[in-house]
Order: structure tokens, then C-alpha cells, then sequence
């Protein structure tokens, strides 16, 4: 009885999850007869006409704990060709930790917000920008998107939200480990991820593979993200990071964002975004996303953050913000699906080869979540080249996505689209 509860639970959160531009038609697990694609996430994109805009979605100031003020931020991302921002500050912590923790000298912080401070201060979003010294998004020609990283347990960002923690309830010492609200319940991830939505907001989860030698992390399994999706709907929780940790780290949130798409596609689609998560200029993860968008409003990112249309890109290691090159990178010039032949077809530049990732061989965990890197397998690559068959690759379930390679010397520079969804029918 109490398995039938949790699966008729678990069917009816699947009838309630809705997403942009997807055709929600059942799937098999296993390619037993026709595929088709019936997510994509590229459908609306005129790919002559709609343009390509580089996001830093994940990113600190001295409003937290971040070592720059917000205007040397947002002039440094636009000179590095960024042009969609959101400073996503951590709802814990108060204005000029850096210097608290002496890590910067007195004289190096930040006095904002001068004036009236928010309802919610110090977990409020660093917005709107001109509240903090700089020049407002439109004036920059940037789209600024209102962000905000909610730092009690798992770590999420929010966006188009002021959605923050208030410290009437947290206090200076709450931990880490979690909070209570007013009425002295407990405040869960899902208790978040729902206020940003009723709030109007988005949200993504943050970097999964962190460390726990951390004292403000815990690693979670698999099932614990199927949970989060199952409950959520797609209109609120959009995705994961795939691409924010280090390296030795990245094969935790790819493996993991595969488990995922094999358990939940097509079903619920879960986006992949790239995260810098930058706190310092010549210290960030070397990776970002790019919008592909018609018109160049807040709008139009938001709707395209809910529909997948983006991809995203990841090069080794570390550097300076500075000196991002985007044309390192594969560039996807057009995707094209053949609902006839039942292939799909990427366009690209600037590339060696483009691998077709699908279901991991097993689903079973290989290892320790907590303590190795590679606790599950990772997508199987089931093709080479750039035009994939559906039909002539066994390998292929209830989803596929794209990586697209390009190898410099002992650099590799990869590119990652978002999930197609397949259907097999006989």
C-alpha cells in the first residue's frame, strides 16, 4: 500500500509539471521502436534572425562575500562582452564580509545600499543595480537579471525574485545546516524553490559536486534531485549546474545531470546551465552560458531560461574574467530536427567533433556520492558526427543531448547543448 501511495504521488506531480514549447506526449525508457523528438528545447529558434548573448549567471560582490564592488562587477563582465548579468549575492551574508574576515583592508568597502535599507536586508538581491553605484542595465546595453543565491542548505539561485532569507528569523550565528521560520517550522529546499515561484521567480541548483570537507555542504544522492524535480514544477525550478565545479569535480555534475535525464525525460526536462559562481576577477571557473533570444529584454531571457533555449560552455580549469575568449569555444551556428527521417542536425563552427550522449550504461551508483568524484556513470556517447539518426542507434533511450569538442594543445574548449526528449513507438 504505502509503494502505491508513493508511486500514484509520484504520477500525479509528473501531471502537474509544465514547461514552454514542449510536446508532453509518453515515452518509453527503452528505443524499442520509432524515435522522435518530442522536447526541443531549440524549437522557437529562428537561427538566422535570433541572437546570441553570453551570460554570467552565477556571480558575487562585496555585497556578500565577494572581493569587488558591484559597479567594478558589472563594468568588468560588460568589457569582458558579457551582456546579460546577474549578481546573485548569498542571502546570508551581510555587506563587506571580505573585510570582516580581513581578507581585504577597511578602506576597499563597499557602503551600499546608502539610505533606506530593503525590508529584507542583508538577504536581499543586490538590485536594482543603480541602488549600489552603478548605471542601470539599459544604460550599460546589458539585461540585468535580479538574483539572489539562498545559502541554507542547498545552495539555489533564485532569479526574477527578491526571495531571500529574512534575518529576523535566521539571526547572525543560524547555521548552515538549515532555519526555522516565524512559527518555528523548519525551512526546506522545496520551501524555497516554492517562495521564489510565488514570488514569480526561477531557481537552479547550485554546483552539486562541492566538497563536503566544506563545513556548509552536504552532498546529495540522485534520488534527493529526482525528488526536488518530481515536486517542483518546471515553471519554477528550471535546472542544474553542470558546469561550475573544478575539474576533478565536473564528472560528479555531469554524471549527476545524466542520471537525471534518464530517470525524468521527457517527461520533466532539467536544463543545464554554466556557472562561473565568480568572487574574485582572476579566480573564476572558465565557463558561461549564451542565450539565444529575438528580442533583448529580461522577458525574453526569462522565457528562454524556462524553454532550454540556450546552451552552454566549459574550458579547464581556472582564470582570469578578463581575459574569457569566447572564440575559443564550439559555436552552434543552427540546429535542425528532420521529424521525417528522424534526425538531428547541428551546424557549428570552430569545433573537432560533436559527441551524441544518451543514457548511462547503468543507473546504478558506482561509488560513494560523498567522497568520490565519480559516484555514477556518466551518458553513454552513442554517435559521432554531426548529424545523428535516431533510429540507427540502439544507444538511444528517452533523451540525447550534444557536446560539441574543440582540442588546443592540452586545452579542451567544449560546448553543451540542452536535452532533446525522445519517444519510441512501434
Amino acid at each position: 500500500m504505502t509503494y502505491l501511495k508513493i508511486s500514484l504521488g509520484i504520477a500525479l506531480a509528473f501531471l502537474f509539471v509544465n514547461f514552454k514549447g514542449v510536446d508532453k506526449k509518453p515515452t518509453s525508457k527503452a528505443s524499442t521502436g520509432k524515435n522522435r523528438v518530442v522536447v526541443n528545447p531549440y524549437g522557437n529558434v529562428n537561427w538566422q534572425t535570433f541572437e546570441k548573448h553570453h551570460a554570467a549567471l552565477h556571480v558575487h560582490s562585496l555585497q556578500s562575500d565577494g572581493f569587488h564592488k558591484v559597479k567594478d562587477v558589472i563594468d568588468t563582465f560588460r568589457q569582458a562582452g558579457f551582456t546579460i548579468l546577474s549578481i546573485t549575492d548569498h542571502d546570508w551574508n551581510w555587506p563587506n564580509e571580505r573585510i570582516s574576515w580581513k581578507h581585504l583592508p577597511v578602506e576597499a568597502a563597499t557602503p551600499y545600499p546608502i539610505g533606506r535599507l530593503p525590508k529584507n536586508f542583508p538577504a536581499n538581491p543586490t538590485w536594482p543595480w543603480t541602488n549600489y553605484g552603478s548605471s542601470a542595465p539599459e544604460e550599460l546595453g546589458m539585461i540585468g537579471i535580479q538574483g539572489n543565491e539562498l545559502t541554507f542548505r542547498h545552495h539555489i539561485n533564485s532569479y526574477f525574485s527578491d526571495y531571500g532569507v529574512y534575518y529576523d528569523k535566521t539571526g547572525p550565528e543560524a547555521p548552515y545546516g538549515g532555519i526555522t521560520d516565524d512559527e518555528g517550522r523548519e525551512v526546506w529546499e522545496d520551501d524555497m524553490i516554492r517562495g521564489v515561484r510565488e514570488k514569480g521567480g526561477l531557481t537552479v541548483l547550485n554546483h552539486p559536486g562541492e566538497l563536503e570537507t566544506h563545513s556548509w555542504w552536504l552532498r546529495r544522492p540522485v534520488e534527493w534531485y529526482v525528488e526536488r524535480f518530481t515536486n517542483n514544477p518546471a515553471d519554477g525550478l528550471v535546472g542544474i549546474e553542470v558546469t561550475n565545479n573544478d575539474d576533478e569535480r565536473e564528472k560528479f555534475d555531469i554524471g549527476l545531470w545524466d542520471q537525471l535525464l534518464a530517470r525524468l525525460m521527457p517527461d520533466r526536462p532539467v536544463w543545464g546551465f554554466g556557472g562561473n559562481d565568480m568572487h574574485a576577477f582572476d579566480h573564476v571557473n572558465y565557463t558561461f552560458t549564451v542565450f539565444l533570444i529575438d528580442e533583448f529584454t529580461s522577458e525574453a531571457v526569462r522565457d528562454a531560461m524556462e524553454r532550454g533555449q540556450f546552451y552552454f560552455c566549459k574550458a579547464p580549469g581556472r582564470t582570469d574574467v578578463r581575459q574569457y575568449d569566447f572564440n575559443a569555444f564550439p559555436t552552434i551556428d543552427n540546429i535542425g530536427i528532420d521529424q521525417r527521417n528522424n534526425t538531428i542536425t547541428i551546424t557549428a563552427s570552430n569545433y573537432d567533433k560533436i559527441n551524441w550522449i544518451s543514457v548511462p550504461e547503468t543507473l546504478e551508483m558506482l561509488a560513494d556520492y560523498k567522497t568520490s568524484n565519480e559516484p555514477w556513470a556518466l551518458g553513454n556517447i552513442v554517435h559521432e558526427g554531426s548529424t545523428l539518426d535516431l533510429n540507427s542507434n540502439p544507444g538511444i533511450r528517452n533523451y540525447v543531448r550534444a557536446e560539441l569538442i574543440r582540442i588546443d594543445g592540452d586545452n579542451v574548449y567544449r560546448t553543451f547543448t540542452n536535452p532533446f526528449g525522445i519517444s519510441s513507438s512501434n
